[in-house]
C-alpha cells in the first residue's frame, strides 16, 4: 500500500499514528491527508483515490447532510460529533463515531477522527432489541411484577399491581412495609417469616400463597414467587418476582369441596330414604311379590329424581316437574300434595332446589310427617306480583311433635344456603314443621 502524504499532519504525529481513521481537511472540507491506519480501516488502496475529495462525499447520500452539518458546527463552535453508518471503499458497511475539530491557523483546517464502532453498535442494537422484547413481555403481562431492594427496603411495582388490585399510581407504596401491611393479617406473619427464612438460609427461590388487600379493601388470593439475588459473599441483596391472582382457582377448589360434601351427604340421604322406604314397604306388603313391586316402584321414582338433577344443566327447569320427580316415591300415596302455577327456574337454581327438596323429604321421612302412617306434606308455590320470584311453602301435618334441633347439621345448612339469591324461613311448630322459600325464577 502506498503511504499517504502526512505533510499536513506536521505537529499532529499522535493523531497520525492513531489506530482510528484520521484525516485533515482544508477550509472547504476537502481531504488534505489521511493516516495510514485510517486508509487500512477504510479499505482504501491509495491515498490518491481520495486526495482533495470533498469529505462529505465519502458518506452515503442518506447521511451526507449530517456530515455537512458536522463541518458547519465545527466551524462555528470549534468541535462537533456525529454517529452514522458509512461503507468502506470495498463496500463493507461500518458504523463510525466521528469527532470534527477546527484547527486554529492562518486558514481554517479540520481534524476529523473516525472511530470504528461497528461491534459496539451491533451490541447496542441487540441490547435495544432485548429491552424491547422485555418491554413487550412486561406490557402483555397482567400479573404484578415486583423488585425488592433488600439493602434499602425499597420496592418497585409494575403496572400489573394497578390492574390486579385497582390501585392508583399515587397510592402505591414504594417500601417493604407497605407491601407487608397489605398482606391479610392472618397470613402476614407466615409470609414475612417464609421470605426471611429463604433469604437467610441461602435459597435462590421463594414462594407463598396468601391474601393481598385490593384498593377497595377486599382481599384477593395470590400466588407470589420470587428469585433471590445474592452478592459475591452470598448475602441476599434483591428479590425479584411476580404476584398472580389465583382467586378463581381457590373458588373452584372450594366449590369442588362443597360439591364433594354435598354428594356425600346426598348419598347418605339416598341410603336413608331407601332404608326407610324398604321398612315402610315391608310393613304394608303381604307378600314378597307385593314388596318387590312397591319397593321397586319407589326406587325407580328416586332414579327419576336424580335424572332431574342431572338435567338441571339446561337453560331452565320446570318447577313442578322437578318437585314431582324428586318426590315421586311418596306422591302416589296421596301423602304429599303439590300445587302451583307454571314456573321455571334456571340451572343455577334447579340443582340446589332439588337438593333442598330432597333434604326436606328426607327429614320428613326420618323425623316428620312422613315418619308415620298418618302424616302428610303440602307443597305449594306462588309468583311474586312485582318481582321474578317464586314463593314455595313446605307444610307438614299429622306427624310426631316437632322440636327445634339444638345444632345445625349439613342438612340445615343446605336448606338455608344452597339456593343462590334465596330467603329461607324454617318454622318448628309442635304441630308440624314448615318452611317458606323465596327464590329467583325465570
Amino acid at each position: 500500500m502506498i503511504a499517504p502524504d502526512n505533510t499536513a499532519l506536521n505537529g499532529f504525529c499522535v493523531l497520525a499514528s492513531s489506530p482510528d481513521c484520521v484525516k485533515v481537511l482544508n477550509e472547504d472540507g476537502e481531504i488534505l491527508c489521511f493516516n495510514e491506519d485510517g486508509l487500512r480501516v477504510m479499505e482504501i488502496d491509495h491515498f490518491d483515490h481520495i486526495r482533495n475529495v470533498y469529505w462529505p462525499e465519502l458518506w452515503p447520500a442518506n447521511v451526507r447532510e449530517l456530515a455537512k452539518e458536522g463541518l458547519a458546527v465545527a466551524k462555528l463552535k470549534g468541535v462537533a460529533s456525529i454517529k452514522a453508518p458509512c461503507p468502506t471503499a470495498k463496500g463493507n458497511l461500518k458504523w463510525w463515531d466521528v469527532t470534527i475539530a477546527a484547527i486554529p491557523g492562518p486558514t481554517t483546517t479540520y481534524a476529523v477522527i473516525s472511530r470504528d464502532i461497528t461491534e459496539q453498535h451491533a451490541q447496542e442494537v441487540a441490547e435495544r432489541a432485548r429491552l424491547e422484547r422485555l418491554q413487550d413481555i412486561y406490557n402483555s403481562n397482567t400479573d404484578a411484577l415486583w423488585d425488592i431492594d433488600l439493602t434499602t427496603d425499597q420496592v418497585w411495582w409494575s403496572e400489573g399491581l394497578q390492574h390486579l388490585f385497582g390501585f392508583e399510581q399515587g397510592h402505591i407504596g414504594n417500601n417493604l412495609l407497605w407491601r407487608q401491611e397489605h398482606i391479610h393479617p392472618e397470613d402476614r406473619s407466615r409470609v414475612i417469616s417464609s421470605m426471611a427464612d429463604a433469604i437467610e438460609n441461602g435459597s435462590t427461590f421463594w414462594e407463598a400463597e396468601f391474601r393481598f388487600m385490593a384498593a377497595d379493601g377486599s382481599y384477593i388470593a395470590v400466588l407470589d414467587r420470587g428469585s433471590i439475588m445474592r452478592n459475591l459473599t452470598g448475602v441476599g441483596v434483591r428479590v425479584i418476582g411476580m404476584m398472580q391472582d389465583v382467586s378463581s382457582r381457590h373458588y373452584k377448589t372450594e366449590k369442588n369441596e362443597l360439591i364433594a360434601k354435598e354428594l356425600s351427604h346426598r348419598v347418605n340421604n339416598i341410603l336413608a330414604i331407601v332404608y326407610a322406604l324398604f321398612h315402610q314397604s315391608l310393613k304394608r306388603s303381604q307378600t314378597l311379590e307385593a314388596l318387590s313391586a312397591s319397593f321397586g316402584d319407589r326406587l325407580s321414582a328416586m332414579a327419576k329424581a336424580n335424572k332431574a338433577i342431572m338435567r338441571s344443566s339446561s337453560d331452565s327447569v320446570d318447577t313442578l316437574a322437578l318437585i314431582v320427580e324428586q318426590l315421586g316415591p311418596f306422591i302416589g300415596e296421596d301423602r304429599i300434595r303439590v300445587s302451583g302455577p307454571p314456573a321455571s327456574v334456571d340451572a343455577a337454581t334447579a340443582l340446589p332446589l332439588a337438593l333442598v327438596i330432597n333434604e326436606l323429604a328426607t327429614n320428613a321421612l326420618k323425623y316428620g310427617a312422613l315418619s308415620n302412617d298418618a302424616g302428610g306434606v303440602t307443597i305449594n308455590w306462588s309468583l311474586h306480583n312485582d318481582k321474578p320470584i317464586i314463593i314455595l311453602d313446605w307444610i307438614e301435618k299429622g306427624g310426631p311433635a316437632v322440636h327445634e334441633p339444638t345444632r345445625r347439621g349439613l342438612g340445615s345448612v343446605l336448606i338455608q344456603q344452597s339456593i343462590p339469591g334465596s330467603t329461607v324461613n324454617s318454622r318448628f311448630d309442635p304441630a308440624g314443621f314448615s318452611c317458606s322459600i323465596e327464590m329467583p325464577c325465570e
